[in-house]
């Protein structure tokens, strides 16, 4: 049983590390026989910026809030995509699996007010 598992995860990780090495080595081996262009210029060697050239340094700051959007947002998706199992797995339980359901979603509803609260979802 546990060899045959292995070998599956083993087929999975040829297969993850075959799709990224392959086209590298195609592209390694098309260079080296000179099957590929190679006509570099200053204009193919520019850095792409969707067409409009870069204005000032790249050592811009971000504002915190950025990141404290971020943040919430990925605990608050994490939260709920958890949910779904959860209630599939305790379908058949009784009602306290209800009211422990209603607990994680009103702690995460408390949270949610208490940010909305202290205006850290607003833009100052």
């Amino acid at each position: 049983m546990i060899p045959e598992q292995f070998g599956r995860v083993a087929i999975l990780l040829v297969f993850a590390l075959a799709f990224p090495v392959l086209p590298l080595a195609a592209s390694y081996l098309f260079g080296c026989l000179r099957y590929r262009p190679d006509n570099p210029s200053p204009i193919k060697q520019a850095t792409y910026e969707c067409g409009v050239e870069s204005e000032g340094t790249s050592w811009g700051q971000f504002h915190a809030r950025y990141y404290l959007f971020a943040l919430g947002f990925v605990i608050f998706d994490v939260d709920i995509i958890f949910l779904y199992p959860w209630a599939v797995n305790h379908a058949a339980m009784p009602v306290i699996v209800l009211f422990k359901a209603a607990l994680f979603i009103s702690i995460l509803a408390f949270g949610l007010a208490y940010a909305w609260r202290k205006r850290a979802l607003e833009w100052r």
